[in-house]
């Protein structure tokens, strides 16, 4: 068991413990804080503690491989904001092409899928569509966020872009301002906890991949692994979405642009 450490007054993290998280969190992770953004890194260690020998105790931590001490380190560094309905354009697509394909049971994999809106949407969207037989893998590596999405309960802040009609139809209030996914959507969804950074090969090949608004988090390097683990468990013919203000400037040679933030796999 790991004892998060005590916010108490103190000096700020030094240079010498930043790096060595820096690394560390690069090393197996893969997400890369430049030295413009170590300050960024430094912020968010202090929301752990602002005690420097608290940290160093909690990087012992990690690296002797205590697990809840790798989930605080996780939960601390990789929660990004999202809401319900993010990108939408790129569900639309979505339903578009598996009805144009006639695709009977689509497997469709969202590889950064943080709290849940996003296979969420996705989930609603098809249902919307008419389209009942579908199965998506929701994946990351933060263990905290995917039990957000297990338990399906959220602030009415992130449903600030979706429609009173799907308010309505998929969710239920409780407790004053959350709102809770119908059981029925939840069973559209496999919950897994993967690292994007590590080889990832599953045992069936996807219709499409969504990956987005998280190659931020990786230098030239990262993307190119990420890139390659999702190009090699899609299907030819599938279609990867990245987040629309990211870019892939190194194609691997599987892949053509699509459209905005689209891509198809070829060979």
């Amino acid at each position: 068991m790991f004892n998060a450490p005590e916010n108490r007054e103190s000096e700020t993290v030094s240079k010498e413990l930043l790096f060595k998280f820096r690394d560390l969190i690069y090393r197996n992770y893969g997400i890369h804080y430049s030295r413009l953004k170590l300050y960024l890194l430094s912020s968010k260690l202090e929301k752990i503690s602002i005690r420097e020998e608290n940290l160093q105790d909690f990087y012992f931590q990690i690296v002797s491989g205590n697990p809840c001490a790798i989930d605080l380190l996780l939960k601390t560094v990789t929660v990004g904001h999202t809401f319900f309905f993010r990108e939408e354009s790129h569900f639309e697509i979505l339903a578009q092409d598996i009805t144009k394909r006639k695709l009977t049971m689509p497997l469709i994999w969202c590889a950064a899928s943080s709290t849940g809106e996003e296979p969420y949407s996705i989930a609603m969207t098809l249902l919307e569509k008419g389209l009942h037989y579908f199965t998506i893998v929701c994946s990351d590596v933060n263990a905290h966020v995917l039990s957000v999405m297990h338990r399906g309960i959220y602030p009415s802040g992130k449903l600030s872009n979706t429609s009173q009609k799907l308010i309505g139809k998929y969710f239920r209030k409780i407790n004053g301002d959350s709102w809770k996914i119908r059981n029925e959507l939840r069973q559209y969804l496999k919950i897994k906890r993967l690292n994007l950074h590590e080889d990832i090969r599953f045992t069936e090949k996807f219709d499409y991949i969504f990956c987005r608004n998280v190659m931020i988090y990786f230098d030239d390097t990262g993307r190119r692994k990420v890139v390659d683990n999702l190009v090699q468990n899609l299907k030819i013919g599938g279609l990867l979405f990245v987040g629309h203000t990211e870019a892939l400037l190194d194609l691997p040679p599987q892949l053509n642009k699509k459209g905005h933030s689209l891509f198809v796999r070829t060979v």
